[in-house]
């Protein structure tokens, strides 16, 4: 690159750093000031005991499923949710069927170059959310809400303390990017664990079902990740996009705006969403009791279950007309006869899918039966990534045409604080030139 333009991008790249550090108590990427683990803590439980069912293998590929929790009621960690509710790590025994738990789930491996198979176990990973500081907690005078740990998921879910003034769909490029985060984790995960690339699996309940739709529209999309983390890769490579083969969801919608959604690689899709749900209701509405309170005159709308489910259908482009499976029954135990109704919609682009469990007069949180945990991981055993061929990004190539230059630092600068920044300008900069 010519010495005057390393000049004037080195001059920008100051003084974008100076208007980060005087814009606000955001703390960018470190992920410590946000009360949040560094991927070298996040509780990931594997079973090492030597000759048990669901024995790890660290020589055999192996399934991976991140746990994303909510930012509310039952303790706002993964680990306290999994502990305490979603047990999806124990064998468990309901008056109705048994469930084997991760933890024993013993899971067979085929090599793709042939061979016989393989047997191992799951990696189950439990990450927290953010939590802001008094100083950020613009809603703290309308509600303890103001410091459940949470994750940035949508402009209605659930940084409410980084919303911006006077606005329905805006949230401040200071809030913590969880996507990154997680993009990352499972970066650093596959350094540190035997994971099979093709069963990289999320599930979320709640705001972590927001977050789980959220990484489905990222899944692919190498112009919104592709940052060096030195935590992951102390190279100072970029950290390209990990391919997500499915997410699961409960209580936890989609985007309003289909437009928001970037995903360049399709995702298997479960959204679980009971008809009796009062907290995110299942027909989609205004958040009033968030949104609303901070920011009176500005509730947010989310979409309901059917547009959540319909965006999929067109995003994976499945059949249009879904097939009617066995119901999951017993769903809700909380609920006398309760069940849920299964559609599926298979036949996607490179073979993904997209179910919609619909839960009959239950609640935003299920007590759930064990029939639901053993059709839950079934599901995401009978999906593995689509077959797509997952090539190397050209990161920073904004405009798509095939070069990292002038016209993409042009992009940034025009969309300087919404929605780029200096993290952005720093990547152009780095990947400048021809694409690989």
């Amino acid at each position: 690159m010519p010495a005057h333009r390393i000049t004037i991008l080195t001059s920008l790249v100051i003084a974008s750093m100076a208007m980060h550090a005087q814009a606000g108590e955001g703390c960018s990427y470190d992920w410590t000031c946000w009360n949040m683990y560094p991927y070298d803590e996040v509780p990931v439980w594997t079973n090492d005991e030597p000759g048990a069912p669901g024995q790890y293998d660290p020589d055999v590929p192996s399934p991976l499923l991140i746990y994303l929790h909510s930012n509310g009621p039952y303790g706002g960690t993964g680990v306290g949710e999994e502990d305490f509710w979603l047990r999806l790590w124990p064998a468990g025994q309901d008056e109705y069927d048994s469930f084997a738990g991760l933890k024993n789930w013993p899971i067979e491996y085929v090599p793709q170059d042939g061979g016989p198979p393989q047997e191992t176990g799951w990696i189950y990973a439990l990450p927290n959310g953010a939590v802001d500081t008094p100083n950020d907690a613009t809603c703290a005078d309308v509600g303890s809400w103001a410091y459940w740990r949470y994750w940035n998921a949508t402009p209605n879910c659930c940084a409410y303390n980084w919303y911006e003034e006077g606005s329905y769909t805006e949230v401040s490029w200071e809030a913590p990017d969880h996507a990154t985060y997680l993009n990352n984790l499972i970066a650093w995960i596959k350094l540190n664990y035997n994971v099979d690339e093709n069963r990289v699996y999320i599930y979320g309940y709640s705001n972590g079902g927001y977050m789980c739709h959220r990484m489905a529209c990222e899944n692919g999309n190498s112009g919104f990740y592709g940052y060096p983390d030195p935590d992951v890769e102390p190279s100072g490579d970029i950290i390209p996009p990990q391919a997500i083969a499915a997410v699961g969801t409960y209580a936890g919608v989609t985007f309003m705006d289909p437009e928001n959604c970037h995903g360049v690689w399709p995702t298997n899709v479960l959204h679980t969403h009971d008809i009796g749900d009062q907290s995110c209701l299942y027909a989609g509405g205004l958040d009033l009791d968030f949104a609303g309170e901070c920011y009176p005159g500005y509730p947010r709308p989310y979409p309901g279950a059917i547009a959540t489910v319909s965006s999929w259908i067109f995003m994976n482009e499945t059949t249009g007309d879904g097939e009617i499976l066995e119901p999951v029954q017993p769903f809700d135990l909380a609920v006398p006869y309760s069940t849920a109704q299964v559609i599926n919609w298979p036949g996607g682009r490179y073979g993904s899918t997209v179910q919609h469990w619909r839960g009959i007069f239950g609640s935003h949180g299920a007590t759930f039966s064990n029939d639901y945990r053993n059709r839950l991981i079934q599901w995401f055993l009978e999906n593995p990534r689509p077959d797509y061929l997952i090539g190397e990004p050209c990161v920073g190539d904004r405009d798509d045409d095939g070069t990292v230059g002038v016209n993409d630092l042009l992009m940034v600068i025009a969309g300087w604080g919404a929605p780029y920044d200096v993290d952005d300008l720093l990547l152009v900069i780095q990947a400048w030139g021809e694409c690989p």
